[in-house]
């Protein structure tokens, strides 16, 4: 484990393997070390391949700290951070919202040489206004518990009954803990989907890009995916057999080894 302070002095928690070109892990609304650990199996098997590459965890979840006012601005603070702990540049590589922070970062020049998004759930015109309001509500009165079930069955649209398996399981405490940065994510796609230039919002990423989906994956995604590659000047599409919204190590490491070479 090691430490990176961010610009507004939030220290960032991550993990470091390997030696040669970075990867950073950018993970989706929810995910962090602690609940998370087909993130960490893949970067470490990213970096039996020859890289140097950190699993961290995002401000407000597990290790690393939060400063009030939260702003994406902040995260791409945090992630700049990190690009200079390992040298100065780095490719992003984001897990579903994540593609948030790794747009936003690669936008900003802060070091980012190749984006890989997997499946970044961003719909042009899709309004969240009720969904951030509902949530921010219950956080507010600290059922932190209603929201993410919230989150998980209207936001994402799982079934109830499988949210309160879900809820019996060992991690389900774990997952809670991090309800309050769901705003964080809600608010980034949210603020994506209703810009009227939604299409020429990343005409000036120019790095090397790829924006994965899996042919298991929930409906939507797969058409989401086309439209962000569509919208980035340098980016290439690309399909996963078997994989759902949660890619399996093997088939991600697989897929970056051959995007990065």
């Amino acid at each position: 484990m090691s430490t990176t302070t961010s610009l507004d002095g939030t220290i960032i928690d991550y993990d470091r393997y390997g030696d040669g070109p970075a990867v950073i892990f950018i993970g989706g609304a929810t995910q962090y070390r602690g609940v998370d650990q087909n993130t960490g199996r893949a970067a470490r098997a990213l970096a039996a391949e020859g890289f140097t590459t950190v699993d961290y965890d995002r401000r407000g979840r597990g290790r690393s700290g939060d400063t009030e006012p939260w702003a994406l601005a902040r995260e791409v603070e945090d992630v700049a951070a990190l690009i200079k702990a390992v040298g100065g540049t780095a490719t992003l590589y984001s897990s579903s919202s994540g593609a948030t922070v790794a747009l936003a970062a690669a936008d900003a020049g802060v070091g980012v040489t190749a984006l890989a998004l997997y499946e970044p759930p961003l719909f042009a015109g899709a309004d969240h206004a009720g969904h951030l309001a509902e949530l921010r509500s219950l956080l507010a009165g600290g059922r932190d518990d209603a929201a993410m079930r919230y989150n998980l069955t209207q936001v994402i649209g799982l079934p109830p009954e499988a949210v309160d398996g879900m809820a019996q399981a060992p991690g389900w405490a774990d997952l809670v803990a991090v309800s309050p940065t769901l705003i964080y994510d809600l608010a980034s796609v949210h603020e994506i989907n209703i810009d009227p230039d939604w299409a020429g919002r990343w005409s000036s990423i120019t790095v090397p890009a790829i924006v994965y989906s899996g042919d298991q994956t929930f409906p939507g995604m797969p058409e989401a995916a086309d439209a962000v590659a569509a919208a980035l000047p340098n980016a290439t599409r690309r399909v996963l057999a078997g994989q759902t919204h949660g890619p399996t190590p093997e088939a991600i490491v697989a897929a970056l080894v051959d995007f990065l070479s």
